[in-house]
C-alpha cells in the first residue's frame, strides 16, 4: 500500500452526534483536492456511540480510516502520542471533529511541512467567529505564555496543527496527556531549535465546549506555571 500523503488525526469524545457527517465532509474534501490520506480516530473516554460509530467508519473504509479507543477521559495528548506512532505517513495533521477551523488548512500545512517541522495554525493572526468567554479565555492565556515562556506563537489548541513526525519525534515522550500536550510539544520544539511556522486560519466555532472552561482554564494556567518553573531553573 502506498505512503498516503498525509495522516489526519481526529480526536473524539462523545461525538455520536456529529462523527459520520464530519468524516463524510473530510473525505470529499480532500479527494477534491486529490489529497492521499489515512484518517486517525483516536476517542479517550466516549461513553456514548462514539466507539460503535469508529469501528463501523473503519470498516466502511479500510487502510483509509483507523479507529482506535482509550477508555480514560482527558488524555488527548495520549491519543496524540498514540496516533504518531501509529501513522503511515511522515506528516500528522490535527483537527477538530467539527471542522470549525477551514479545511484549506490541510494542504496548506501539508506543503509548510516539507520545510518545516510544525505548522501552527493560528485563529488570532487570521480570522474567528467564536464567543467573547472563549476569545477573552484564549487572549490571556496567549499573553501569558508569551510573557513567561518568550514563545511567539498565538495558539495552543489541539485542532489544526501539522508536525512532521521525523522531526518531532524524539521530543513526544514525556509530554503532557491532557490538552497541555501542544504546548509542551512547542515548548520543546522551539528549545530544540526546529523550524516552527505559524499559518493564519479562519475559525468558526460556536458548538458547546467539551471541557469544563474554568477546570480547564485552571490546568492550563497551572501547566503554564510548571513550565515557566521549569524554564527559569535551567536558566539559573
Amino acid at each position: 500500500m502506498p505512503v498516503p500523503d498525509c495522516s489526519i488525526l481526529i480526536p473524539l469524545y462523545n461525538e455520536e452526534q456529529s462523527l459520520i457527517q464530519s468524516v463524510r465532509k473530510l473525505i470529499g474534501f480532500l479527494r477534491r483536492h486529490g489529497i492521499e490520506s489515512e484518517i486517525l480516530l483516536g476517542s479517550n473516554g466516549s461513553t456514548d456511540s462514539t466507539v460503535l460509530i469508529g469501528k463501523m467508519l473503519e470498516d466502511t473504509a479500510p487502510g483509509m480510516i483507523r479507529f482506535f479507543h482509550i477508555k480514560e477521559r482527558g488524555l488527548v495528548g495520549k491519543v496524540f502520542e498514540d496516533a504518531a506512532a501509529m501513522a503511515s505517513s511522515p506528516y500528522l495533521i490535527s483537527v477538530d471533529v467539527d471542522l470549525s477551523t477551514d479545511l484549506e488548512f490541510i494542504p496548506k500545512a501539508l506543503e509548510l511541512l516539507r520545510e518545516h517541522d510544525i505548522v501552527v495554525g493560528s485563529k488570532k493572526s487570521g480570522c474567528q467567529d467564536r464567543s467573547s468567554t472563549r476569545l477573552l479565555g484564549s487572549m490571556l492565556f496567549i499573553a501569558c505564555t508569551q510573557r513567561m515562556l518568550s514563545l511567539p506563537y498565538d495558539d495552543y489548541s489541539i485542532g489544526a496543527k501539522g508536525y512532521r513526525l521525523e522531526a518531532i519525534g524524539p521530543l513526544v515522550q514525556g509530554i503532557s496527556e491532557d490538552t497541555n500536550y501542544v504546548i509542551d510539544l512547542l515548548f520543546k520544539a522551539r528549545r530544540a531549535g526546529l523550524k516552527i511556522k505559524l499559518l493564519p486560519v479562519a475559525c468558526a466555532d460556536w458548538r458547546r465546549s467539551r471541557f469544563r472552561l474554568l477546570r480547564e482554564g485552571l490546568v492550563r494556567f497551572s501547566h503554564l506555571f510548571r513550565l515557566w518553573l521549569k524554564q527559569f531553573g535551567s536558566s539559573r
